[in-house]
């Protein structure tokens, strides 16, 4: 064998035992990202002054603090714009990423006012990730009523570190939910702009449903 087939096949080698060990620990720190702000998310549930409907705003600002630096929320209202992205200027789509912001914190809010968290538990992966730079973090939760619901948390890897970019609840896929609202808003406006403001109206009192759309892109 020659010298240079020969270090090809121990490179070869070398990364066949290294990649299962790069992805077990990729999932291990997205876990770790996701466990901890359960945890924090979990702390705010137990303040029962914030669940109270008439302090939706305090608690909006509560989870901003706790998800903020988790959650990519520009990553994600980019791929809610979908084809309509392209069409939008600067301003519209730094417009939207904050107004979409506000509709995910109002959605964390009212979904979890009220709801009594008995416990959660993150289940070990399947399998491996193909992508060590992208996991996914399920998580099994146990409420008060005895309920469970399930929750598939989608973990990017960029510069800052760990970053939520979908979420699917009890298989609601939010980020297409929120692209097929997006899609029918703009159909009903015809302008970006049009469509931004009608958003920031009928998304106070957003509502989700499970829907067979299909994301426009992977989940990374």
């Amino acid at each position: 064998m020659k010298l240079k087939q020969w270090m090809a096949a121990v490179l070869l080698a070398v990364t066949a035992l290294i990649n299962p060990v790069l992805a077990q620990a990729s999932w291990q720190e997205a876990s770790e990202v996701v466990d901890a702000a359960t945890r924090d998310m979990l702390a705010l549930m137990e303040r029962e002054e914030l669940t109270r409907a008439e302090n939706t705003e305090q608690l909006m600002g509560e989870i901003e603090t706790v998800i903020a630096p988790v959650v990519d929320f520009p990553y994600i209202a980019k791929r809610v714009m979908g084809k309509y992205y392209r069409r939008a200027t600067d301003e519209e789509r730094a417009r939207f990423a904050d107004v979409f912001k506000t509709t995910l914190l109002r959605t964390y809010a009212k979904s979890i006012a009220g709801f009594e968290l008995k416990q959660y538990r993150i289940e070990s992966p399947a399998g491996e990730s193909p992508e060590p730079d992208k996991q996914i973090v399920n998580v099994s939760v146990s409420a008060g009523n005895g309920e469970t619901y399930t929750l598939v948390y989608y973990m990017l890897k960029q510069e800052q570190g760990w970053t939520l970019v979908n979420v699917l609840v009890d298989g609601i896929n939010l980020r297409i939910t929120f692209r097929n609202q997006f899609a029918d808003l703009y159909q009903q406006n015809r302008t970006i702009g049009k469509t931004i403001e009608a958003w920031a109206i009928k998304m106070q009192d957003v509502k989700l449903e499970k829907t067979d759309g299909q994301d426009d892109s992977s989940e990374g």
